[in-house]
C-alpha cells in the first residue's frame, strides 16, 4: 500500500512540475531528442537505442502537453473519438520506427516489414475515419501538434476553447462566459475568435476528400508496389510519387481558399517532394554519389566542417536505410 502511495506521491510531484514550469520541461525534451541524434553509432546496436530515447522523448513530451492542456482549461478533459484516434496516429509516428528496428533485430526483414504492413493498415483505416466521418481535411502530420505552452501558460489562448463562449439564438452574436475568460491581467477586451470549421464557399468537398485519400493510401498503394516491383526498383519509386503528385495537384486549385493551417500542412507535403532524392533507387544511384561530393569539398574548404561532414558521410547510407521511407514524409 505504501509503495503505492509512493508512486501516487511521485506522479503527483511531476505533474505540479510540468505545469508549474513549462519552459524547463520543454528545455529537458529538447535536449532528450538531441541526445537521440549523438547517440546513433557511438553504442552497439546505437539505432534501436537512439529511437528508443527519441521516441520516449516525443511521447513524453504530448503526455505533457496534455497535462498542460487540462491544467490551464484550454481543452476540454474528456476525450472523443476523433481526438483518441489522433492520439493513437501521434503515438504511432513517433514510435513506428523503432518498432520496426525492433521487429527486425527479432524477427528479420520478413518481421518487420509484417509489423510495417500492420502499422499502415491501422494509419490508414484510422486515416479514414478521421476523413470521411469527422472531414479532416487535410490530415495534419502528425495529427496532434506540439502545444505551443507559451500561448497557454500566459492565458491567452482560453478564448479559442469551444467551451468557453456561445451564440444567442436570435441575434447570433458570441458572448464569452463568466468561466470562460482569461485571467484579469491577459484580457485585450478584444471580440471572442472563433475557428469556424465550415467549408469555405468555392471548394469542392469531394475533390479534396479525393486528394487525401490517395494520400492517407498512398503508404498501402507502395507497400504494394514494393512487392510486386522490387524495393529498388524504380516502378515501386514512381508509384509513389505520382500519388503525391495527383494530390497535390488537387490540392493545389483551392489554396487560396484553405485555411492557414491547411495551407501549412500542404507546404509541408510539397517541401517532402525533395526527400525522393534520398530515397531508393534514386539515392543509390544518383542522390549518394553528388552528396558525397557535396560534403567532402565542404569539409576542405570551410574550417571545422569535417566535424559535421564526416559523421554525416559515415552514416548516410545506413540513415537512408532505416528512415527514408516513402511513408514517413
Amino acid at each position: 500500500m505504501s509503495s503505492k502511495l509512493s508512486l501516487q506521491e511521485v506522479y503527483t510531484a511531476y505533474k505540479r512540475w510540468v505545469i508549474s514550469n513549462p519552459s524547463v520541461v520543454t528545455d529537458v525534451e529538447t535536449v532528450a531528442t538531441w541526445t537521440s541524434y549523438f547517440v546513433a553509432g557511438k553504442i552497439n546496436k546505437s539505432p534501436i537505442i537512439s529511437e528508443m530515447i527519441y521516441c520516449m522523448s516525443k511521447l513524453l513530451s504530448l503526455y505533457n502537453d496534455r497535462l498542460i492542456r487540462d491544467a490551464y482549461g484550454a481543452e476540454t478533459s474528456s476525450y472523443g473519438l476523433r481526438e483518441q484516434i489522433k492520439i493513437w496516429l501521434t503515438i504511432i509516428h513517433y514510435s513506428e520506427v523503432f518498432v520496426e528496428l525492433i521487429a527486425k533485430d527479432r524477427w528479420g526483414q520478413r518481421g518487420k516489414w509484417t509489423v510495417a504492413t500492420l502499422l499502415q493498415l491501422f494509419k490508414a483505416s484510422s486515416g479514414l475515419i478521421l476523413l470521411y466521418r469527422f472531414k479532416e481535411l487535410p490530415i495534419s502530420h502528425p495529427p496532434v501538434a506540439f502545444l505551443q505552452r507559451k500561448k497557454y501558460t500566459e492565458g491567452r489562448d482560453v478564448e479559442e476553447h469551444e467551451n468557453s463562449f456561445f451564440k444567442l439564438r436570435r441575434s447570433g452574436r458570441v458572448m464569452r462566459r463568466v468561466d470562460g475568460a482569461p485571467p484579469i491581467a491577459f484580457r485585450d477586451w478584444t471580440p471572442v475568435k472563433i475557428k469556424d470549421d465550415r467549408p469555405v464557399p468555392g471548394i469542392e468537398v469531394k475533390d479534396l476528400l479525393y486528394a487525401e485519400s490517395l494520400h492517407v493510401l498512398k503508404p498501402l498503394l507502395h507497400l504494394a508496389a514494393m512487392r510486386f516491383f522490387g524495393n529498388k526498383a524504380w516502378k515501386q519509386w514512381f508509384v509513389a510519387l505520382s500519388i503525391d503528385i495527383a494530390s497535390l495537384k488537387v490540392y493545389n486549385r483551392y489554396m487560396k481558399e484553405l485555411s492557414y493551417e491547411q495551407r501549412l500542412e500542404i507546404s509541408r507535403r510539397k517541401l517532402g517532394l525533395v526527400l525522393y532524392l534520398l530515397r531508393s533507387p534514386m539515392y543509390n544511384k544518383y542522390s549518394n554519389t553528388v552528396i558525397e561530393n557535396v560534403l567532402n569539398s565542404a569539409s576542405k574548404k570551410i574550417p571545422m566542417m569535417s566535424l559535421i561532414c564526416g559523421p554525416i558521410i559515415q552514416y548516410l547510407n545506413h540513415w537512408q536505410d532505416i528512415y527514408f521511407y516513402m511513408w514517413a514524409s
